[in-house]
Parts: structure tokens; C-alpha cells; sequence
């Protein structure tokens, strides 16, 4: 089985992710941990981060899969990712998509929490509102969730017993909860 938990940033998906992973033992690879080896060697958007990040991506999914491992990736749709990137994860097989949303003022919210700094993740509200109004959260485009968390709604504990139970209970096909 591969989780891809995905959401704007601050929608609460490492924290979540972590959580799932605790109930289920399914590993996690968050996107932090591929961003901040990429960038180890070459500058964030570039050419070789792009083309290395995706792959790292797919070739962890394939050996996860290979070894019989259930993995939850946490994602965060933007610009510098290829269109060809989702469909790619898709055609693997067995994943369960699932939507962390929140409000605009709880994502600013959550920008700036002390939190954010352990991965280097976007902590300017200023930034991300930049960002946002250039479009840069609007690709790629990601097929319908088969669960969408309002994380506002429920705690991060209820939204991962809530993943936990959907992604390891019975095939259904998609839900909502906000």
C-alpha cells in the first residue's frame, strides 16, 4: 500500500504522517527528507533537482513495493513538480490518495510555528502568499482524493486513526470529511 498524504503547506501532512505511521507500521518518507538530500547538491526548481527528486521518489515507491512495504509519503503539490509525476505514481498500483485541506488563515497560522523550522520548510507568510498568487500551488493537477481531512475539523490524532482506519480497513472508494 502507498499513502500519499498531500496538502498545501502547513495542512498538517508530516504531522499527520508521522501519526499514521504509528498506528498502521507503515514507514514514512516525508517530502523533506528527499527535498533536503536533493538540495544537498543542486538548488531547489533546477533541472537535476527536478529530475533527481521524482526519481528518488518512484525508485523508493518501487523498492517499498518490491519488499512488500507499506510506505506514506507526504506531498505538497507545486510548480516544480512534473505532470508526469503523479500518473507515474499512479500507474505503481495500491495508492490511496488523501487530501489534507485547512483554511487560508490556519495555514498562515501554521507557517510560522517553531515546528517548521526541523525540515527547513516555508515559514514566511509573506512568501507563501506570493507564491499562492502566482499559481505555484496549482500544479500538478492531482486526480480526485479518495479521502479529504479538513484538518481543522479534528485533531491530528482523530485525522490519523481516521487515515489509519481507512487505509488499512476494507477497499472503499472515497470520502470526505470536513
Amino acid at each position: 500500500m502507498i499513502v500519499l498524504l498531500f496538502g498545501r503547506p502547513g495542512s498538517g501532512k508530516y504531522t499527520i504522517g508521522r501519526l499514521v505511521a504509528e498506528e498502521t507500521g507503515y514507514r514514512l518518507l516525508h517530502n523533506h527528507a528527499i527535498v533536503d538530500l536533493v538540495t544537498a547538491v543542486f538548488p531547489f526548481g533546477s533541472e537535476p533537482f527536478i529530475e533527481l527528486r521524482e526519481t528518488l521518489w518512484l525508485t523508493v515507491v518501487d523498492a517499498a513495493i518490491r519488499a512488500g512495504q507499506s510506505v506514506i509519503l507526504t506531498f505538497a503539490p507545486e510548480s516544480t513538480v512534473t505532470d508526469a509525476f503523479i500518473p507515474a505514481l499512479v500507474s505503481r498500483g495500491n495508492l490511496r490518495l488523501i487530501e489534507l485541506r485547512c483554511s487560508p488563515q490556519a495555514l498562515e497560522r501554521r507557517m510560522t510555528e517553531d515546528s517548521r523550522k526541523q525540515f527547513g520548510k516555508l515559514q514566511s507568510v509573506e512568501l507563501y502568499r506570493e507564491l499562492d498568487a502566482a499559481g505555484v500551488f496549482d500544479r500538478p493537477v492531482m486526480p480526485k482524493a479518495d479521502l479529504v481531512i479538513d484538518t481543522e475539523a479534528m485533531s491530528a490524532g482523530e485525522a490519523a486513526t481516521l487515515i489509519a482506519r481507512f487505509v488499512t480497513g476494507p477497499a472503499s472508494s472515497t470520502m470526505s470529511v470536513e
